[in-house]
């Protein structure tokens, strides 16, 4: 099996220096970003970064890296599955990046430097980008599509003052509200399944670009914790117009007739590995949204089920604390320790205190338990020293709640429900026995105004 290069040659220009330095560059690079930064994209990086212990090895790396060339002196959070936060440890994972992509293209082009240019593994890395930006942009798009990212507003969204709420918080209000406005993000995400063939690849990239571009400006003017992540991938995007942009400019700012041929792939000299080329690619792109798709369903359905248990339990609704006893002792409802509402249900579940204090709660039905914890950021840097000391493997990830509520950084309470209206909790914040009484509000989602507003198609 040979690929047919030598007619193809004939008519490539050798490459001047910078485009080479170029291209040596952003594949050493973009390569680093797939594998490293967005590996939960594919199941087969995600083993590896687990069962390899190439979690391990990076939290190391990226340590010393905060502590001997940064002088970090904090904890470094390193990312979970699927996570794009831009902490720490994401902005010294980008400087590593760069640095070993600086490094490998000096080496590189010392060790390289007679070739004339790199034009069948600058198309394979386009196949590449092509088919990560593909799927990596239609996983966002089924976020929308199954209300996953932006989910309906709950009970904590709804009785919380807008005053009160984060720029971020108050965008994910926005587009959570309407389910048609997420299809129409959703759809313009799925644009970027035309990148997976070369002659739709140029329209794609530029759908692409406008809908990350929307993303970016979203995200910086609403603070939401991905900035560098979809800059990221616009640049990636970008990457694959490159060649193409005297065209485009004489296309869209000439009236000069121009051509956007796709990119030239490597032609296999026997037909029947073209052919079979042909079945595999489609074969592997129509498993792989079969496969993201399904698995989209089942996210969809245990999450339903879970609101279901909830509601069905009475646990879900929102709580006004009437009673707060802390080893014998009622808090005052001035006390700054005294929780005054519970709200449960949804994705947002919070612990409200005084003023526009809150705490942080995850309610398990089953067990009929609630794990208090009053900071994300505390419980962050705990997980992480968690995963430090006893590794990535499943046997931590079973242990973790427990060592978290030894160490007292999640406090337990075990609740039960009477008359449909009263919750009782009791349970222990650090050392200190706590019995907490709770009576729910006559709230429902769908009495609100913003709720029952609905659609009009006139409004005098």
């Amino acid at each position: 099996m040979k690929l047919d290069m030598e007619h193809l040659s004939a008519h490539i220009l050798p490459w001047n220096i910078y485009k080479k330095i170029g291209l040596r560059f952003a594949f050493i690079f973009f390569i680093l970003f797939i594998v490293l930064l967005d590996w939960s994209v594919n199941p087969v990086f995600e083993y590896f970064y687990y069962e390899g212990n190439l979690a391990g090895f990076l939290d190391g790396v990226i340590s010393w890296v905060g502590n001997n060339l940064f002088h970090i002196s904090y904890t470094i959070i390193s990312p979970y599955d699927g996570q794009h936060k831009d902490r720490t440890y994401i902005y010294l994972l980008y400087f590593t990046m760069a640095a070993i992509a600086v490094i490998g293209t000096i080496a590189w082009s010392v060790l390289d430097r007679k070739r004339t240019n790199y034009e069948t593994l600058y198309y394979w890395l386009t196949v590449i980008i092509r088919y990560y930006l593909a799927f990596t942009l239609f996983l966002f798009a089924l976020e929308k599509f199954f209300k996953m990212q932006f989910p309906d507003l709950g009970l904590y969204t709804l009785t919380e003052p807008v005053g009160n709420l984060t720029p971020m918080s108050l965008a994910w209000a926005f587009f959570g509200y309407s389910y048609g406005y997420n299809i129409f993000i959703g759809i313009a995400e799925s644009a970027a399944l035309l990148l997976l063939f070369r002659r739709t690849m140029i329209v794609g990239a530029l759908l692409t670009l406008g809908t990350l571009l929307n993303v970016i400006m979203v995200n910086f003017n609403y603070d939401v914790h991905a900035k560098m992540y979809p800059t990221a991938l616009f640049v990636m995007t970008f990457f694959l117009l490159l060649p193409f942009l005297n065209r485009l400019l004489i296309f869209f700012f000439t009236h000069q007739a121009t051509s956007l041929p796709p990119i030239q792939a490597p032609v296999f000299t026997k037909r029947w590995v073209q052919i079979s080329k042909s079945v595999v690619k489609f074969l592997f792109i129509g498993f792989s949204l079969i496969f993201l798709v399904k698995n989209y369903f089942g996210y969809k359905h245990r999450n339903e089920d879970r609101e279901i248990s909830k509601a069905q339990s009475g646990i879900s609704g929102v709580f006004d604390v009437k009673s707060f006893v802390v080893d014998k002792d009622t808090l005052s409802s001035e006390n700054p320790l005294r929780w005054n509402q519970i709200v449960i249900g949804g994705k947002r579940e919070r612990i409200r205190l005084q003023g526009d204090s809150i705490a942080y709660m995850f309610v398990s039905v089953e067990s009929k338990e609630l794990l208090m914890f009053p900071s994300q950021k505390h419980l962050s840097i705990n997980e992480q020293l968690i995963f430090s000391e006893y590794g990535y493997d499943e046997s931590t990830y079973l242990k973790v709640d427990s060592i978290l509520i030894a160490r007292q950084v999640l406090s337990p309470f075990q609740f039960e429900v009477s008359d449909s209206t009263v919750l009782k909790l009791s349970g222990k914040i650090k050392n200190d026995s706590v019995f907490i009484t709770a009576k729910r509000r006559l709230l429902e989602i769908k009495d609100f105004r913003l709720i029952k507003n609905g659609f009009h198609w006139v409004t005098e």
